[in-house]
Formats: structure tokens, C-alpha cells, sequence
């Protein structure tokens, strides 16, 4: 129980700021092109799942057949590279760190 004369605190997660689109553009330029190149191919799988579900949408099932599939195999690809920096700052990462210590970014 609790007493009624202590106050309750909650506990607020701390809310990171969010990219720019300039820093967003900065940090994909910082990734070395293998990784850049993971990107696009994962931004291009969400483009041809839309493809596919457009040909769904407009009754002509040879695109939904073709690029539903394929939009699928392309973007959920389990591909993950380690390079031992950040892909922001360019600071050193502990091992499998998933968030950068310095700048506080989520790597991939």
C-alpha cells in the first residue's frame, strides 16, 4: 500500500532529438558503401512491395506477382555489417554496442 501522504513520481523516458533531414542526409553519406548500399536495396524492397500492392489495387495481377515477392525477399534481407564506429559521428563503438556513447545514435 501506499501511503497517502507521499507524492508518486513517474519516471519519463529521456526523448532523444530527432534527425534533420540534412543530418539524416549527412549520416547516410558517412556509411561506408557497402552499408550505403544495404540501404538503398532495403528503401527499394518498401518500393517495389508498393508495386506489387498497386497491381493488386488496379487489377493487373502480373505486377503483384512479380513484385510482391520480390519487394519481399529484398526487404527483409537480414543483412547487418559492423564497421566498429558510428555511423553519425564517426566515434568508436564498444563491441556490439547498438547505440553510440558519445553522440547517442542507433546503429544498424
Amino acid at each position: 500500500m501506499v501511503d497517502a501522504g507521499t507524492p508518486t513520481s513517474t519516471v519519463k523516458a529521456r526523448k532523444a532529438p530527432r534527425l534533420t533531414a540534412k543530418q539524416e542526409i549527412q549520416t547516410i553519406r558517412n556509411l561506408p558503401r557497402v552499408q550505403r548500399g544495404i540501404v538503398i536495396m532495403k528503401i527499394a524492397g518498401v518500393f517495389l512491395l508498393a508495386i506489387g500492392f498497386e497491381g493488386l489495387v488496379t487489377a493487373q495481377y502480373l505486377y503483384s506477382v512479380l513484385f510482391v515477392p520480390l519487394g519481399v525477399i529484398v526487404a527483409m534481407l537480414p543483412i547487418r555489417i559492423r564497421t566498429g564506429v558510428c555511423i553519425a559521428c564517426r566515434a568508436p563503438l564498444q563491441k556490439d554496442a547498438a547505440i553510440c556513447t558519445s553522440c547517442g545514435a542507433p546503429q544498424m
